[in-house]
């Protein structure tokens, strides 16, 4: 995985607080791409990013002082740093820090997550995409209309969910 908590990360996204103080907890959102910020017009022909969708996502990630870990299959075969700059292109500002892993076999989209999840640290988190497919984190899941994507009418929602206790990702057995 790309990202490391405490020494930054493989390509340089994350990095320790100023001064040897802790940092607070992240704040991410899982974005999938095609229905999301690629909407799906036709079931043969997935669509280009749309500037409206990542402008609603740039909104999300502002509001909530979040960071974005891919979970799209937009992922595979792509860097962090390459998923960046697809972004970047299309009008994303904010911070590409991971992509979950994909290594999984069998796995869900929310297993997947779950994964990420496991092995990192968050504040608070929501996961954005137009499959339901999250099992327990379905109650960290904005879902999107494939055919139109991310619309203004999710920014509350979502950055509600962002800000709302993070998942529980171990056992709590007191």
């Amino acid at each position: 995985m790309a990202l490391e908590r405490d020494g930054g990360s493989a390509d340089g996204a994350l990095g320790g607080g100023l001064g040897g103080r802790p940092e607070p907890p992240m704040k991410i959102v899982f974005l999938d791409i095609d229905g999301v910020l690629a909407p799906i017009r036709r079931w043969d022909r997935y669509g280009d990013l749309e500037s409206a969708c990542m402008q609603v996502l740039n909104d999300i990630v502002a509001s909530g002082g979040a960071d974005v870990v891919v979970s799209s299959t937009w992922r595979h075969g792509k860097t962090v740093a390459e998923l960046q700059e697809v972004l970047e292109a299309a009008g994303f500002v904010g911070r590409v820090v991971d992509k979950t892993p994909s290594d999984i076999r069998g796995a869900s989209r929310g297993d997947e997550i779950a994964a990420w999840l496991a092995e990192h640290p968050v504040g608070g988190c929501v996961i954005i995409d137009d499959h339901a497919d999250m099992g327990e984190l379905r109650t960290h899941l904005v879902l999107t209309h494939p055919a139109h994507g991310l619309q203004p009418a999710d920014v509350p929602r979502a950055v509600a969910v962002l800000m709302g206790p993070g998942p529980r990702t171990t056992r709590d057995d007191s």
